[in-house]
């Protein structure tokens, strides 16, 4: 039976093409459960982060950049103004 041997290193081309999903982090808010509980639609929960507070793009646990929001057409979109440095 031969042995294959593992590549000492992975290809880039197959690792750009592996998709990923962000997620935009807008803030956070504190409530007690009692408050969650009586909230209705409608209602307006602010978050803690102020409106001009960036915005932090996610992967997973780590944050990969900051940007603010932005309306493209009839959606959000965030402007990158800080970008995580990738390891060689």
């Amino acid at each position: 039976m031969s042995e294959t041997r593992i590549s000492p290193r992975v290809s880039t081309t197959l690792i750009d093409s592996v998709a990923v999903e962000l997620d935009a982090h807008l803030g956070q808010a504190k409530m007690t459960v009692g408050a969650l509980t009586a909230l209705k639609p409608g209602a307006v929960v602010p978050l803690e982060a102020a409106l001009n507070h960036p915005i932090e793009l996610r992967l997973g646990e780590a944050i990969v950049a900051r940007g603010e929001l932005v309306a493209v057409d009839d959606r959000f979109g965030v402007r990158l103004t800080e970008i995580a440095a990738w390891p060689e």
